[in-house]
C-alpha cells in the first residue's frame, strides 16, 4: 500500500515539473502576437489615406462635439475646394483631383495646359491656375509640379527627349505661381517623362498603346504633399 502512495506521488511530481516548464511558451506565444500586430500595424499605416484619415478625424470630433477648428488648411479641405472649383467650372471630366498617400493631387490634361511639343502655357488656363493659388497662400503644404508625356519621341532643338519636354512644363507651371506670389521654397519642379502613365496597362507600351490612352498621360499634376 505504502509502495501505491509513494508512486503517485512520484506521477504528480513529473506533472507539476511539466507545468512549471510550460509558462516560457505562453510569453513566447503573447511575444509573436504583438509583434505581429506591430509590423500589421506599420503596414497599414504606409498605406493610410491622408485625406480620408483627416476626414474621419473631423467626423468623429463632429459627433463627440469637441472638435476644434485649426488654422492649418487641412488636406481635405484642399481636396474639397478643388472638387467645388471642377464642378463650378464644369471641368467634370476633364481636370481631376485624386487623394493618395503622397497627397493631394490636381491633374490638368496637356490638352488644355500646353500645346503639341510646346512648354509655354496657354493663357486660356490663367483662370483655372488662379482658382487653386488662395489653396496654396492658406496652406503649408510642400507643393511639387509633375510634367507628364506620353511614350513617343520627341526630338527637337529645345527638347531632344520627353524628359526635357516634361520638366519644362513643370517648371513653367512653378514660375507662374511664383510670379503670383507663392514662396519658391514651397515648390518641386518634376519631369518624369513617359515613366509613370495614368492610363491602365501592364508595361508602358500597353498604357501607351491607343491615342485615348497617350491623352491621358500626356498632363500636369499639382500635388499638395504630406512631407518634402
Amino acid at each position: 500500500m505504502a509502495e501505491e502512495v509513494v508512486k503517485k506521488r512520484k506521477k504528480f511530481e513529473i506533472k507539476d515539473d511539466v507545468d512549471e516548464a510550460e509558462p516560457w511558451l505562453l510569453t513566447y506565444g503573447d511575444l509573436m502576437t504583438l509583434l505581429m500586430t506591430f509590423f500589421v500595424l506599420l503596414f497599414s499605416m504606409s498605406t493610410i489615406d491622408p485625406v480620408k484619415l483627416e476626414q474621419f478625424s473631423d467626423s468623429i470630433g463632429d459627433a463627440l462635439g469637441g472638435r476644434k477648428k485649426t488654422e492649418k488648411f487641412s488636406l481635405a479641405e484642399i481636396y474639397k475646394e478643388v472638387a467645388n472649383v471642377i464642378e463650378e467650372e464644369n471641368l467634370k471630366g476633364v481636370v481631376e483631383v485624386e487623394t493618395s498617400p503622397k497627397g493631394v493631387s490636381i491633374i490638368l490634361p496637356s490638352n488644355i495646359s500646353f500645346a503639341s511639343g510646346s512648354a509655354n502655357l496657354n493663357p486660356n488656363i490663367y483662370p483655372l491656375l488662379n482658382k487653386f493659388e488662395s489653396m496654396m497662400q492658406k496652406s503649408v503644404f510642400p507643393i511639387a509640379i509633375e510634367g507628364h508625356t506620353d511614350n513617343e519621341p520627341i526630338s527637337s532643338p529645345m527638347f531632344p527627349s520627353n524628359w526635357e519636354l516634361s520638366s519644362s512644363r513643370a517648371a513653367q507651371v512653378v514660375r507662374f505661381y511664383i510670379a503670383r506670389g507663392i514662396p519658391a521654397d514651397r515648390f518641386q519642379a518634376v519631369g518624369l517623362s513617359y515613366t509613370r502613365p495614368k492610363a491602365r496597362g501592364a508595361t508602358v507600351a500597353e498604357a501607351n498603346a491607343t491615342s485615348e490612352k497617350r491623352a491621358t498621360n500626356r498632363r500636369v499634376e499639382i500635388y499638395f504633399l504630406t512631407m518634402r
